[in-house]
């Protein structure tokens, strides 16, 4: 494969990796419209570097949390860490990094919306393989979740109020009840409304486009009344 300097100037400047490793990282940002095989007719391209990289990334981001969350449970652990490696934050950070100005691509017009997450996978992968365990993990504590990750403000935003008056309730062995029924038609346009229990006793109700939305609505206003 063949190696630009530009390209390893922008990865030292940009993104301060030095590599020893060139063809690794060439890879690494070579998406699959190159069409490039090696000698053996393997693909050359970002995509198992990229199922790599969500593995460490993930593995990674694990291990943080466990050690940043001391007091958390397991099921708010596996909350923040589905809040730090979606495919919109991961996108965010690729974008916010600037690793599409590192691809080499045939079709740049064509992209799918996760390319900027796909690459960032893929960076990793190689970084992984191009320098250990020990360097991919600093190299994500220091550029990607000091810079782009406010980890002190994860547990404050709840990604399913209903699930998470679910677990309070179970805790406390409390009753809880979703009472949701189509409210309307109209338009061909589907409402759904949603009651909430507590122990049989009504708290409040709300409505939602779809049956999930109603009761993750529903459980929201339950959370603030209860002042969960």
């Amino acid at each position: 494969m063949e190696t630009s300097g530009t390209f390893f100037l922008k990865l030292k400047n940009n993104l301060e990796i030095i590599s020893t490793n060139k063809n690794l990282y060439k890879k690494a940002f070579t998406h699959s419209s190159m069409n490039i095989k090696d000698n053996s007719g393997n693909k050359l391209n970002y995509e198992r570097l990229e199922f790599l990289g969500d593995s460490i990334f993930t593995l990674i981001i694990s291990q943080y949390l466990y050690f940043n969350f001391p007091d958390a449970e397991e099921g708010e652990l596996t909350k923040l860490r589905a809040k730090v490696v979606s495919r919109e934050r991961l996108n965010f950070i690729g974008k916010e990094m600037g690793l599409i100005n590192l691809i080499e691509s045939k079709n740049q017009n064509n992209f799918g919306k996760n390319i900027h997450g796909n690459l960032l996978e893929s960076l990793l992968g190689a970084l992984f393989v191009d320098k250990g365990f020990k360097k991919t993990k600093d190299y994500i504590i220091s550029k990607i979740i000091k810079p782009y990750i406010n980890i002190n403000s994860l547990n404050i935003s709840i990604l399913s109020y209903k699930s998470l008056i679910l677990e309070w309730s179970q805790k406390r062995k409390n009753k809880i009840i979703f009472d949701t029924n189509i409210d309307k038609k109209d338009n061909h346009k589907i409402m759904f409304s949603s009651n909430f229990y507590l122990n049989e006793k009504f708290i409040t109700k709300s409505t939602g486009s779809s049956k999930k939305k109603a009761e993750e609505n529903v459980s929201k206003k339950a959370f603030d009344e209860l002042k969960m």
